[in-house]
């Protein structure tokens, strides 16, 4: 896994895709999985902006089944099970706990209709997995029961609780990277810290690229036939400068130094509409399993423009409060808060139906060509982690098409991706740094750290340990005396107590 720029610019690819978070390795992926030429191209590192900053709960869309959306419901449960059928490794079941209570929506009755229902339409959920990766049915657990599996289980109004099961990402970005890995091994050229300037047009139609390689700073140009924007909250302003953008939400994660089970736990925040306008109020808050920490999620905001700081600050004593109220008896304060994981999610916009500024459910998939923009130019926002997949087979059918090649059917469904040798959950030592940096194109202290070793669980490394870190990442990558100490006082930066994983990205 080579950072080639050089093939970058002698190639002529089929399809130029700018954005390498979950949407864009997936397309890369695909496209390279189906025998065309691909080139990816990201700004920063790959899977380090909102992808890293999941709750890492891979939804079956129980959610979709309660409002009757079955479609959506469906296309969840096949992308759960082609998550936990191609990565393995990376991806595992995970049980989910909720109390049931009242004689309404979350009564024992609704609640346990809702997962007998949800078992028998996803009878298949289980085809292709192995043995371990295999979901049990649902159901409903008795007061005791659940004390027994979370001794601070909420039970002031609770009769028990109803439990079932979905998958967990491991680790996000370690999937991200799986996906551009495993189309760097069937061609694809992949580049990150290249950000796109602009795009090659002659006479109307899509003639490659222009990027900046921001560790050298020099300008580098890509051939190209199509290009394939996605890019996040950035995707709008990319594919068609100039474009007013659209809508987006502010959605914070709190990660705590707390290890407190092995499933998920979700209860009703008590937060009304207005304080919660995003989702409408009462919303599902969930502690999230996540090694020797647990993740507390999810807060929205209306992305207003606003220091990314404000709202993290915000979000984080909103956040807190929520999970002081629902469950009282974890104690919960600021000293908790190990960090914050934050990212930016598309707002309905007026482009689909219900709220304009509620969570967009519905990937935007656009031809621009087909509108009166250059031809060979599309874009891709897409909505969730779990159906990234899904989402990038449509639009590679897209290309496919308007290529007029003959290739291979999808097959990303069913073919296992390259998860790399083992890094994930490592610690950050000499031989881990050299890997990071020599076989997964690991650049700055922060790849190596956060998005290559994944030192997301405690202990964390201490300040001597990055010290050594970028040491030895300073001598391979030929690093001045005062770009280590930069690298290493950004990393140093984010592992600080509420320090943040994702920073403000222009």
């Amino acid at each position: 896994m080579e950072r080639d720029l050089a093939r970058l610019s002698d190639t002529v690819h089929d399809v130029i895709v700018v954005g390498g978070g979950i949407h864009g390795a997936c397309i890369a992926w695909d496209a390279a999985l189906r025998g065309l030429r691909v080139a990816l191209l990201e700004r920063d590192d790959f899977g380090g902006a909102t992808s890293a900053n999941s709750l890492r709960i891979v939804h079956g869309g129980l959610r979709y089944l309660a409002r009757g959306d079955w479609r959506r419901m469906r296309e969840s449960v096949r992308e759960r099970s082609a998550l936990l059928r191609i990565a393995p490794t990376l991806v595992e079941p995970l049980p989910v706990l909720v109390p049931t209570s009242g004689a309404g929506t979350q009564s024992r009755l609704a609640l346990g209709s809702g997962i007998a229902l949800n078992d028998l339409l996803t009878l298949d959920r289980n085809r292709g997995l192995d043995a371990d990766h295999r979901l049990a049915r649902g159901r409903l657990l008795s007061l005791a029961d659940c004390r027994r599996r979370f001794p601070a289980f909420p039970t002031a109004e609770a009769t028990g609780g109803a439990l079932w099961y979905d998958a967990r990402l491991r680790h996000p970005e370690r999937l991200t990277l799986a996906f551009v890995r495993s189309a760097m091994a069937r061609g694809a050229v992949a580049a990150n810290h290249c950000r796109f300037e602009e795009v090659l047009v002659s006479n109307g139609e899509v003639r490659g690229v222009k990027a900046t390689d921001t560790l050298s700073g020099e300008t580098v140009e890509a051939r190209g036939r199509t290009v394939m924007v996605a890019a996040g909250p950035w995707t709008g302003a990319l594919a068609e400068p100039g474009r007013r953008a659209g809508p987006q939400a502010f959605a914070l994660n709190l990660v705590i130094d707390r290890s407190l089970g092995n499933a998920a736990v979700g209860a009703r925040a008590h937060s009304g509409v207005d304080r919660d306008p995003i989702i409408g109020g009462h919303r599902f808050i969930f502690l999230v399993p996540q090694g020797e920490t647990t993740l507390l999620g999810t807060w929205y905001a209306l992305d207003d423009g606003r220091e990314p700081g404000q709202l993290i600050a915000e979000g984080t004593a909103a956040l807190l409060g929520e999970f002081q109220t629902a469950f009282p008896a974890l104690a919960l304060d600021q000293t908790d808060v190990l960090r914050c994981q934050w990212g930016r999610l598309p707002l309905r916009g007026g482009r689909e139906p219900g709220r304009a500024d509620a969570l967009a459910d519905r990937p935007v998939l656009t031809d621009h060509g087909a509108s009166g923009g250059i031809r060979g130019m599309y874009s891709v926002e897409g909505v969730k982690f779990t159906t990234a997949r899904h989402v990038a087979e449509r639009a590679v059918d897209r290309i496919v098409t308007a290529l007029g090649e003959a290739v291979d059917r999808c097959r990303t469904a069913e073919t296992r991706v390259d998860a790399g040798e083992g890094q994930e959950g490592a610690r950050v030592g000499g031989q881990s740094v050299l890997h990071a940096v020599r076989a997964e194109m690991a650049v700055t202290l922060s790849d190596v750290v956060f998005r290559r070793i994944g030192s997301g669980a405690p202990p964390e490394p201490a300040a001597e340990t990055v010290a050594e870190a970028a040491g030895i990442a300073a001598e391979e990558l030929g690093w001045t005396t005062a770009r280590r100490d930069a690298e290493i006082e950004d990393v140093m930066r984010q592992l600080k107590p509420g320090g943040s994983f994702s920073r403000p990205l222009a």
